[in-house]
């Protein structure tokens, strides 16, 4: 009988396997993303074992017990099974997974010490940067590392704490003008500063230290975690591995079993017949008139403008004669994860919309929407003039100073000035765009109450794109599959509880589809309980942003609330149009506009560091037309005048006269020892302080 071992690791994201010989040589190995399907990811891996008789077949403990022959070990006596086997004696070891990471420490004689685990939150983890490379539109993880490696200028500052703080971190760096290497450089800076801060607290890390685990594969993670704990890491071949590796040896060790044979995978998995429970009903637009999206003249148009090649949807709403001279205003909404622009008439009628991805790249997407917008005109023979452009979004003040824009104009008010545009009854906005979510009231048109998610990446656009992605459907097709059938109850928490459940469903045999409505009601019910405010929603509601498209979300809300909910065919443009209804109703014929062939010019970006006062600013410089266009000035000045300049124009300082007329003169000694009571003079507290030192005075 073959005595060779089978290792089996299966994880919230991946699937390794390790087949050792009797001697503990590694016969065959591999290492695959099941995205969810792990029963038949299994197969598909143990298909290239050759069957017949084996030794033992083990796994870790993180293993569905779906391999009902296996012995089952625990996960880190594995890893640390699989590291002491190829480095020897170790003092500590890293490991970085798809869900969590966890640092283990050894005394001088192997002795195991103390363990610092993450908590339950992608933040630090493999799922992280796997979210963050599918929001810059990369493959996978891999290439984003790839392309950290290349970095050579610096890194943005990236928070790690949370999905959704990098999102808006990585906004502020497309905004700022980063370089795709230096953002996805401080992606990785970010996830080693996360662990570090994490696992470093109480000692140092002691050598020999081995990282292990599916990010251990990713250098620049490796490089920056060495340079922030002080420390070198032994990184394996297998190393990614360790998992399978160490449940194989200790079936080799224990030699688990009188050995088994199989001639087929299927006989080794466990096929899986749970009863489904479901929790929530089938979803379906009853209340709400839904608009016919393909009712535009539709088409893809795809750029050629160096170093973006991702389409640009373009949709003509309204027919322009030929022998006509259109005078038009031209939005553009600069999102985190598309970018949106419109065309619009003298009477306020939407001409034309365009919609790509951003993809960590603004400046090349806007150019991509300005050639797609050429395009258009010359094809349909169209003469226009256009008496000015507006920016809005994440990237709306460097958009709009390389564009020449002549309003640059915040996402809230915006979508506001659209909705009022599209329905003048509209009270409230609820929009999910794809890095955050907002809550608006409006009367008359005007805001009354605004809110934004906060600490959580679930309830966003890119929740529900991450979720589509790893069941392998398009979003296209998500609504049509989502609608009509009974979903179960899912985590409206973290994207990594979501990741659970779903391959917590998917091994229960709960239908793609069934899955994928559940994760429309934790979209729902995260929006409800954290972004909005359930008394002050309205009779007139307004779903904006391109998640309005999906049709079955819509009913999900629906549902909810029981009342009617208004979608714009716009939905995906109000941000675009918002402000170029915005930009109309200003008066001046003159623009600062510098024209849509800017597509045709190569616009450089380089970093600079202002020297001409303590702030140090970290400037983006753009070379448009002959001219250099700078963005990140915390004064006032602009790139010609070689002088600080404040932002104050008026003279009064507030903060000034604040302590001229509250500051609290020094209390005389009076000879006795006193404490020292430390009070933060910030927030609500500082209109406090005169209380507090009256009162410890008295």
């Amino acid at each position: 009988m073959d005595t060779s071992v089978i290792g089996i690791d299966i994880g919230s994201v991946s699937i390794s396997l390790v087949c050792l010989s009797e001697e503990g040589r590694i016969r065959h190995s591999e290492y695959r993303f099941h995205k969810g399907m792990v029963r038949e990811t299994l197969k598909a891996m143990l298909e290239a074992v050759a069957p017949g008789s084996f030794g033992a077949l083990a796994c870790t403990s993180s293993t569905p017990r779906i391999v009902p022959m296996a012995h089952y070990y625990d996960n880190q006596v594995c890893v640390i099974e699989a590291a002491r086997g190829r480095h020897g004696p170790i003092r500590s070891l890293l490991v970085v997974g798809g869900e969590k990471f966890v640092l283990l420490r050894f005394d001088s004689r192997g002795k195991f010490v103390n363990l610092k685990a993450s908590t339950s939150c992608a933040a630090g983890t493999g799922s992280f940067l796997d979210q963050q490379a599918g929001r810059l539109g990369l493959r996978d993880s891999a290439e984003l590392g790839r392309l950290a490696q290349r970095n050579r200028g610096e890194a943005p500052t990236i928070a790690s704490r949370c999905a959704v703080f990098a999102k808006t971190d990585l906004c502020h760096a497309q905004q700022a003008g980063y370089s795709l290497e230096e953002i996805c450089d401080g992606l990785c800076q970010g996830l080693a500063r996360n662990i570090a801060d994490t696992i470093s607290s109480e000692q140092k890390i002691l050598p020999p230290a081995i990282f292990a685990g599916g990010v251990s594969r990713n250098r620049a993670v490796v490089s920056h975690l060495e340079n922030l704990l002080g420390c070198g890491f032994e990184v394996g071949e297998s190393s990614h591995l360790y998992g399978a590796l160490g449940a194989a040896l200790c079936g080799l060790r224990e030699g688990s079993g009188s050995g088994f044979s199989f001639s087929r995978p299927e006989e080794l998995i466990d096929p899986g017949r749970e009863t489904k429970s479901y929790y929530y009903e089938p979803l379906s637009l009853r209340l709400s008139e839904y608009p016919d999206f393909d009712d535009s003249e539709r088409t893809v148009f795809v750029p050629s403008v160096d170093g973006f090649d991702i389409p640009v949807e373009v949709d003509l709403y309204r027919s322009v004669e030929s022998s006509a001279t259109l005078e038009a205003i031209l939005g553009i909404d600069v999102g985190s994860t598309s970018t949106k622009a419109v065309l619009i008439d003298s009477q306020k009628r939407v001409v034309a919309g365009f919609y790509t991805r951003t993809a960590g790249r603004p400046l090349t997407a806007v150019q991509a929407v300005f050639q797609a917008l050429d395009n258009l005109l010359e094809e349909k023979k169209i003469a226009v003039r256009i008496r000015g452009a507006g920016t809005t979004g994440a990237g709306r003040k460097f958009i709009g100073e390389v564009i020449g824009a002549d309003l640059i104009l915040n996402e809230i008010t915006a979508h506001a000035r659209a909705a009022f545009e599209l329905d003048p009854r509209i009270d409230t906005i609820i929009e999910i765009g794809g890095q955050d979510s907002k809550f608006t009231t409006l009367r008359d048109g005007m805001v009354t109450f605004s809110q934004m998610n906060t600490v959580c990446a679930a309830g966003t656009g890119s929740f529900i794109e991450e979720q589509a992605a790893r069941l392998g459907v398009s979003l296209e097709e998500y609504s049509r599959r989502a609608e009509g059938v009974r979903a179960p109850l899912a985590s409206d928490r973290c994207t990594v509880f979501m990741e659970r459940d779903i391959n917590h469903y998917l091994n229960k045999k709960y239908s793609v589809d069934e899955i994928l409505a559940a994760v429309l009601f934790s979209v729902r019910e995260n929006y409800l309980l954290k972004v909005s405010a359930e008394g002050l929603i309205g009779n007139r509601i307004c779903f904006q942003g391109a998640t309005a498209k999906n049709r079955a979300l819509v009913a999900a809300f629906e549902q909810k609330l029981q009342r009617p909910i208004f979608v714009s065919r716009y939905c995906h443009l109000t941000g675009a149009l918002g402000v170029a209804l915005a930009l109309q109703e200003r008066p001046g014929d003159h623009s600062r506009f510098r024209g849509i062939d800017l597509y045709r010019h190569s616009i450089p970006v380089r970093s600079e560091i202002c020297q001409l006062c303590a702030n140090h600013c970290r400037l983006r410089v753009a070379e448009v037309q002959g001219q250099s266009v700078a963005y990140g000035f915390l004064c006032g000045r602009d790139y010609a005048v070689k002088r600080y300049v404040s932002r104050n124009r008026s003279g009064f300082d507030m903060i000034r006269e604040y302590r001229r007329c509250f500051g609290e003169q020094e209390q005389a000694s009076q000879g006795c020892a006193r404490p020292t009571v430390g009070i933060p003079a910030a927030l609500h507290l500082l209109e406090e302080l005169p209380l507090w030192k009256q009162f410890f005075t008295a």
